[in-house]
């Protein structure tokens, strides 16, 4: 089947502006964008038909004046809607099989620098083996189709420890796909020291890791010639870097491992940290 990009609708501005983010980036790449609400059934001990009624009539104009202002905006996108009622957020991702890339909306905390992630977006971040990207609501300046969260560079964090392939492959092709540059941290701290007796532990540490930073992104530059690439290896810890980066920035992209804390997934500190705190776009990348 053909892939599409499907975005998660709840009425709430992050929604809202995590749908311009997917019919946006669903132009860049030629896909139909698909507009889902999850409807979370209420206990059965709680239903009230009528009352369910409205919520259900509700829903359908949530979808529908949607879908009528992305079509105004991007007419040449097709884009299909669907009402899904279900128990569990879990319904998600068994919902969205042909998703090449699965968009929410991220709630902020008011004057608080951070995300509210609901059981939705979490359940999906921990448990997709597809792209999710959390938008967070932005204004898009009147007659014009590229929102201030979508200029910028490219951010990507880069794990040494682990698997780093699938969010390299991403922000590369993003930022060839936008022409924007590329800003490639790496966290100076996660390889382990090398002293030696010639060089000072520091200046040895600083030089390994722009070493390895430098060869971890080669086969990327000679893949994407097109794409300015900017490598920034950071004193502080992993989580603190890729929010650092993510100041200015475009989109964040981050991977996530299949990290398992008994019977649960969790996301990773560093996944944790840009979710929770970076104030673009966070694109989180599964990997082994």
């Amino acid at each position: 089947m053909s892939k599409e990009i499907t975005v998660g609708l709840d009425g709430s501005p992050e929604s809202l502006s995590a749908a311009r983010w997917a019919a946006r980036e669903a132009q860049l790449r030629g896909l139909p964008l698909r507009l889902l609400h999850l409807w979370i059934l209420p206990p059965m001990t709680a239903q009230r038909i009528p009352r369910e009624d409205e919520q259900a009539v509700a829903a359908e104009r949530l979808l529908q004046d949607a879908e009528a202002d992305l079509r105004a905006q991007y007419p040449d996108v097709p884009i299909t809607t669907q009402l899904l009622p279900a128990d569990t957020p879990a319904a998600l991702l068994p919902a969205a099989p042909d998703a090449e890339l699965l968009v929410l909306g991220s709630q902020g905390l008011g004057a608080v620098r951070g995300y509210l992630l609901g059981s939705l977006a979490l359940h999906t971040v921990a448990q997709s083996d597809r792209p999710v990207i959390l938008v967070r609501a932005y204004e898009q300046p009147a007659g014009t189709k590229t929102p201030t969260a979508q200029s910028g560079a490219i951010a990507v964090g880069v794990s040494l420890r682990e698997g780093y392939a699938g969010a390299l492959d991403f922000a590369f092709d993003a930022a060839s796909r936008q022409a924007a540059p590329l800003l490639a941290v790496h966290a100076a701290n996660q390889l382990p020291s090398l002293i030696t007796h010639e060089h000072p532990p520091e200046k040895t540490v600083r030089e390994t890791d722009r070493q390895a930073l430098a060869t971890a992104l080669l086969p990327w530059r000679e893949s994407h010639p097109d794409v300015h690439v900017v490598e920034h290896v950071s004193p502080g810890s992993p989580a603190r870097a890729v929010v650092d980066i993510a100041v200015g920035a475009r989109l964040l992209v981050v991977g996530r491992g299949g990290y398992r804390t008994g019977l649960a997934p969790r996301i990773g500190p560093v996944t944790h940290a840009a979710i929770h705190h970076a104030a673009c776009p966070v694109a989180v990348i599964p990997h082994d």
